[in-house]
């Protein structure tokens, strides 16, 4: 069955009013990761393109927030943005497969 966005986001909101403890802001979440992390993403269809867009945002308005963390993932279907060139400070990336997103990154 078919959700569309403006469907998904009620269903979002309806679940963090019923169920608030499951949910923590992008601030508290990044607080987190340190120097030299080691960050997971979720591999193909599973990969979580929100939280990978909101890694990006934290990244961009907290410059120093991460340094040579190293993010793995097997296989990426989506976006990387973590590979471009003004995070090279930020993060290091490791993959397990090469996918068009991130060849050029893995080339340079």
């Amino acid at each position: 069955m078919y959700m569309g966005l403006d469907e998904k986001r009620r269903t979002q909101d309806v679940m963090k009013k019923r169920y608030p403890q499951k949910f923590a802001s992008e601030e508290k979440i990044f607080g987190h990761v340190h120097r030299g992390a080691r960050i997971f993403i979720g591999t193909g269809c599973g990969e979580p393109q929100y939280l990978v867009r909101a890694l990006i945002q934290y990244a961009e308005s907290n410059p120093k927030a991460f340094f040579d963390a190293e993010v793995f993932h097997v296989w990426t279907l989506g976006v990387a943005p973590y590979t471009d060139e003004k995070f090279k400070y930020n993060f290091r990336h490791n993959s397990f497969f090469v996918g068009n997103s991130t060849r050029d990154a893995v080339n340079k």
